[in-house]
């Protein structure tokens, strides 16, 4: 039995934040129905296409919808995110939509929703209106700042990035600040993460109360979370931290070091006086690794320049694989710094069955990553596809609603259901 067996989800999610936290259910076994519309497709409205030849391009205008391949409304992109799900395609500005919401809703344990803040409470389907619908709902959101002065704000990673502090702390002691921001979207995925583990906290709640929830799960205040140690800094030292690349205030070695081939690094971190002396063994106990400034880790520290100059003339000798595999013989912490295309071969991620080959969109397999966190039971063993869009709307309607041939074609007609 998979560990969430039994609970339905509906999944009223985009981008990246809310799909990657709903995939992480249905891959417990949750069953995840997406609530889409023709009207918004956000990440699933690009048709794939051969390169060169207008590929991924944004589907546009609502009567060329209508008339596509419902197949090619799937994408490497939406995919990623959207495993183990199924679609039902539902018109929530209909009042017909909102009614067959509602019915699903009352048959239903969770709604996970990030679209932007205060889109549900206009459609009449948040919190405050399904509770009436469904007393034990759990109702699980995900806006960009939370309730506040700023929840009407709109925010993507970049700017989200900034706003959190998080850019600020990115880069080297000399990186100019316009060059700090980060270009990945942390937010999303931490966000996505805890929205899981609050969800599966909130079931337990209700198996044992009885009572359903409203959880929120800020993207900045996730953010906001990874600088823990800045705020120590300033609570308890007064002090604004700054940037600091890949050194350690406490540790030496600690960088990222240049290695043999083009633009090739790996990391080695040192944070003890026996790891020292591991390390030195590992690269033959030259001479200079015997200079009084290199007895000690505060001398080290003090003299990290030195000591990273001495080092990198054996790592420029090796390649990054090279260096890692060298001193992680001895127990010494070192990383290739690896590129995606190393990522893809990557013999630890490909024993683990980390890479997975799944339909990307337009019936053609794409490797992607696979699911972070790993059950010994209760999880599934293999992904399936993003479904396409409608994919089960008999499924939804026919056998969870019970609802006719016969009405389901005049809902088409008017546009309710597509």
């Amino acid at each position: 039995m998979l560990a969430l067996e039994g609970i339905r989800v509906l999944d009223l999610t985009d981008a990246v934040s809310g799909p990657f936290c709903t995939m992480m259910l249905a891959g417990c076994g949750a069953e995840v129905i997406r609530i889409e519309s023709l009207r918004h497709l956000g990440f699933r409205g690009h048709i794939p296409g051969e390169r060169g030849q207008g590929a991924n391009q944004s589907v546009t205008g609502f009567d060329h919808h209508l008339q596509i391949d419902v197949k090619l409304l799937n994408n490497p992109n939406f995919s990623r995110y959207n495993f183990d799900k199924l679609s039902v395609a539902l018109n929530l500005t209909k009042p017909e939509g909102k009614d067959i919401f509602n019915r699903l809703v009352k048959i239903s344990d969770v709604i996970v929703d990030n679209l932007s803040f205060g889109v549900t409470k206009k459609l009449g389907i948040d919190y405050g209106s399904l509770r009436q619908t469904k007393e034990d709902i759990i109702f699980a959101a995900l806006p960009s700042m939370g309730h506040g002065p700023h929840q009407d704000w709109t925010t993507w990673g970049m700017n989200l990035l900034s706003f959190t502090g998080f850019a600020y702390s990115w880069g080297h002691p000399e990186t100019p600040v316009e060059e700090r921001a980060a270009s990945n979207t942390y937010g999303d995925y931490i966000a996505g993460m805890s929205t899981a583990a609050s969800i599966v906290a909130a079931l337990y709640h209700r198996a044992t109360s009885g009572k359903g929830q409203y959880i929120e799960v800020s993207q900045t205040e996730s953010t906001a979370s990874l600088l823990g140690v800045s705020y120590l800094d300033l609570f308890v030292n007064n002090r604004i931290s700054q940037p600091r690349g890949n050194r350690h205030p406490q540790f030496a070695p600690h960088n990222c070091y240049r290695c043999k081939g083009d633009d090739r690094w790996c990391v080695i971190a040192i944070s003890s006086e026996d790891e020292w002396q591991r390390f030195r063994s590992a690269i033959g106990s030259p001479d200079w690794s015997k200079d009084a400034r290199f007895e000690k880790m505060a001398s080290r520290v003090e003299n990290a320049n030195a000591l990273d100059a001495w080092i990198e003339q054996w790592t420029i000798q090796r390649t990054p694989h090279q260096v890692m595999r060298v001193l992680q013989s001895f127990g010494v912490a070192a990383g290739a710094v690896q590129n995606n295309e190393d990522l893809f071969h990557d013999l630890q991620l490909r024993t683990r069955g980390h890479m997975i080959d799944v339909d990307g969109g337009g019936g053609k397999n794409t490797t992607f990553d696979g699911p972070p966190v790993r059950l010994s039971a209760g999880q599934k063993t293999s992904t399936d596809r993003a479904p396409w869009f409608g994919e089960h709307n008999d499924y939804v309607y026919l056998e969870l609603l019970g609802m006719e041939h016969e009405e389901i074609e005049r809902l088409k007609a008017s546009q309710v259901v597509f």
